[in-house]
C-alpha cells in the first residue's frame, strides 16, 4: 500500500472518530452542523470501504487457490 492511501485511509478514520467525538462530548447540547454533515457523509464511505476491502481479499484468496 503506498503512502498516499495510508495518507487517505488515516484522514478518513480521523475524520469520523473526531466527528464522533464532538458528539460524545455535547451528551446534552444539539450537534454542530458541521459534525452532522461529516458523520452523514462519511459513514456510508467507510463501510464501503471495508465490505469492499473484505470482499475483494476473499476474491484475491479464491482466484489464488488460498480460501479455506
Amino acid at each position: 500500500m503506498s503512502w498516499f492511501k495510508r495518507y487517505l485511509w488515516g484522514c478518513l478514520v480521523a475524520v469520523v472518530f473526531f466527528a464522533g467525538f464532538d458528539a460524545y462530548r455535547q451528551p446534552h447540547e444539539a450537534p454542530h452542523l458541521a459534525t452532522i454533515l461529516v458523520v452523514s457523509a462519511g459513514w456510508p464511505v467507510f463501510a464501503a470501504v471495508v465490505v469492499g476491502g473484505t470482499i475483494g481479499d476473499i476474491v484475491h484468496d479464491a482466484t489464488h487457490g488460498k480460501a479455506g
